[in-house]
């Protein structure tokens, strides 16, 4: 059975093996929660009251891998789709230890809102759990 997030402006629907590891939702310029499954995947939302700047908060994303992590390598112009939305951002590999690890950081505006969705994970569970992170795009977003 889902669990449901509902703080402030966020509200969606989670699974149930997943839990919250951070929230910041007293603030009033940002708001956010991120969650981590049983695995390596942790997926994160930030909303913004106002519209922003969606590049600079992707390339915020980016050079937060870039100081981490050294070896990466980046696709342009990501995108994937939700419901009827179209989220573009970017999608990142990178190594650590024996792992490759895939990051997607994709951006929308909605309802004088803009959201920015963090994605990382071990990129075969990435590919496994892909259709959970858009339902849960598409859980906060039909709630937005």
């Amino acid at each position: 059975m889902p669990q449901t997030f509902e703080q402030a402006e966020l509200k969606f629907l989670y699974p149930e093996n997943w839990k919250i590891i951070d929230q910041q939702t007293d603030s009033s310029i940002c708001q956010s929660v991120a969650l981590q499954n049983e695995g390596t995947i942790q997926w994160s939302v930030y909303r913004y009251d106002s519209p922003m700047d969606t590049e600079e908060l992707i390339g915020q994303a980016v050079r937060a891998i870039h100081a981490e992590y050294e070896e990466h390598e980046e696709t342009a112009n990501y995108q994937i789709s939700v419901g009827d939305e179209k989220l573009v951002g970017i999608r990142m590999f990178f190594n650590y230890l024996d792992f490759i690890l895939c990051m997607t950081a994709v951006t929308i505006f909605k309802n004088d809102a803009t959201y920015l969705f963090v994605v990382q994970a071990e990129s075969r569970e990435y590919d496994e759990n892909e259709i959970i992170f858009g339902a849960l795009a598409t859980s906060l977003l039909n709630n937005a």
